[in-house]
């Protein structure tokens, strides 16, 4: 399994949330892990935010990192919660902080 690089305190985290965007499981086991990855999504602080979309970036292909790109920060913050959901079929929250 490959570990990503995070440089501050919230590196477990970071790491929890890419492998659930980036890795491949089965959609039962992204349903489990939905809840405790969005919950620790919203608790990152700003810096981990962007740390993390730095991160998120850098995974992207080209078009899909110019529209992550041109995003701003609560653009991206959406486009995220968008992609978890995705893989479940879940409706989005009326608004995302």
């Amino acid at each position: 399994m490959y570990r990503y690089r995070t440089e501050d305190t919230f590196d477990e985290q970071i790491d929890f949330i890419l492998r659930f965007l980036f890795e491949y499981q089965p959609v039962e086991q992204k349903r489990q892990l939905y809840i405790p990855v969005y919950t620790l999504f919203m608790q990152l602080d700003l810096a981990a935010h962007y740390f993390l979309f730095s991160l998120i970036e850098e995974r992207l292909p080209r078009r899909a990192k110019l529209f992550f790109v041109a995003e701003d920060y609560q653009g991206k913050k959406e486009m995220i919660v968008e992609v978890m959901q995705y893989w479940l079929g879940q409706e989005l929250p009326k608004k995302v902080t």
